[in-house]
């Protein structure tokens, strides 16, 4: 944490450390006494409400990472960002919740022992969580912008959607890490003391207010694109609001980046408290990133309970349960398991796009590649009849090549021609 006074670095290193331990570090309102042995703190809201939220990312993170390695073995872009932006969250995670034991996160600044507010490991620990955060920040918005070019890639308006706003998302976070690597680190000759005390320094926090602005509008974007593509797909209404609601995680990282904005603003308006107020902006930055990661963990964690035969909803029942024709064991043996839900999606998108030819002639590798919830009740419908005629008229090359057999392929052929398809 940095004070704004003009007091420079040399005429705190001349203060004895005994006095430095009882001098606080900024004046009390009026008629309010420095308390260094139990002040009010915000420490443990923030201890507690990002440790819940690190709960909610951790198990959808390791199942998205067992999907992905066990039952898709695929790795994607998408998969890489998000890890590496993950990692970061649990850096960042580290250097506050230290920060509000041993530091000065949290508290008012009259509550601080100015000893502590200059101690080298402070300023240390508030450098590398402001950098942290911007890093991590970017790279799991990023993780959301390939995932949706993974799934929807076949649509061209959500192609062009994500190119811009991931060229831009690049951009502007790659323009933050630098400004916040070159205007808060130590320049030649400087201690950490006195970059404390600088400029450039204290410029950087005039970022604050734009970068909140930034990662709300980014998350709103985020939120935004993929409903309609969920909304226009060919299944029901409640399987759309089903996949919608995994999607919705987002909206948790909105709600936390309105919070966000509203704290950076508050501590540029109370800059002189600028311990208790920065608090409720890093707890802010460490939900929006939990939650980042568990929304773009969902479609992966989804597919992960679909494989294994469980719901997330069990108002909205596996649709297989309504094709009993469908489970039977010749189907079971013939059918093949699906692999990755990710290209479920996309071939969702393109039967859209395609639309009669799915119609008019359904073929079985397209009800293998396309999941069970994923279906529309035309294709279904088509699937039914498809799978009832072909187990009564499949002709095999041995019942054409054999003379007393050639009749009853012939009777099985016309069959098939009766009910109005295409010839097989």
């Amino acid at each position: 944490m940095s004070t704004s006074t003009n007091i420079t670095a040399q005429d705190i290193e001349s203060i004895p450390p005994d006095l430095l331990s009882t001098m606080p570090s900024g004046p009390p309102p009026p008629g309010v006494q420095p308390n260094f042995v139990d002040p009010p703190s915000r420490a443990p809201i923030v201890l507690g409400v990002s440790s819940a939220a690190l709960a909610l990312a951790c198990p959808c993170f390791f199942l998205r990472i067992y999907t992905k390695l066990a039952i898709a073995k695929r790795w994607t872009w998408d998969d890489l960002t998000c890890s590496l932006g993950f990692a970061i969250s649990i850096l960042c995670y580290g250097e506050i919740v230290t920060g509000c034991i041993k530091g000065v996160t949290g508290r008012h600044v009259w509550d601080i022992p100015l000893a502590k507010v200059v101690d080298k490991t402070n300023l240390m620990h508030d450098y590398l969580t402001t950098v942290l955060v911007v890093a991590g920040l970017g790279l799991i918005k990023l993780s959301l912008f390939i995932q949706y070019y993974l799934l929807f890639s076949p649509l061209r308006y959500v192609r062009i959607s994500v190119y811009i706003g991931a060229t831009i998302l690049v951009i502007s976070y790659v323009s933050l890490t630098i400004t916040a690597l070159a205007l808060e680190s130590p320049w030649p000759g400087q201690s950490w003391l006195s970059d404390a005390l600088s400029r450039h320094y204290l410029k950087f926090e005039l970022t604050s207010i734009p970068c909140g602005v930034v990662g709300l509008l980014f998350d709103c974007y985020l939120l935004v694109l993929p409903m309609p593509v969920i909304w226009n797909l060919n299944m029901s209404c409640a399987k759309k609001f089903g996949v919608m609601l995994v999607f919705m995680t987002g909206s948790l990282a909105v709600v936390a980046s309105v919070q966000s904005l509203h704290y950076r603003i508050l501590f540029q308006d109370e800059f002189v408290d600028l311990p208790w107020n920065v608090a409720q902006v890093f707890l802010c930055s460490l939900i929006e990133m939990f939650t980042g990661v568990a929304a773009s963990s969902m479609p992966a964690v989804r597919q992960f309970f679909h494989h294994h035969n469980l719901s997330l909803m069990s108002s909205a029942p596996c649709s297989r349960a309504n094709l009993p024709h469908l489970r039977t064991s010749s189907m079971r043996s013939t059918r093949k398991k699906v692999q990755d839900d990710d290209s479920s999606f996309k071939d969702l998108i393109k039967s859209k796009r395609r639309g009669s030819e799915i119609t008019d002639g359904f073929k079985m590798r397209d009800l293998d590649t396309i999941s069970d919830e994923h279906r529309g009740p035309a294709v279904i419908q088509n699937a039914d009849a498809y799978i009832k005629v072909q187990q009564d008229v499949t002709v095999t090359t041995a019942q054409i090549e054999n003379p007393s057999s050639r009749p009853v392929a012939a009777s099985r052929h016309l069959r098939w021609d009766n009910q109005g398809k295409t010839r097989m």
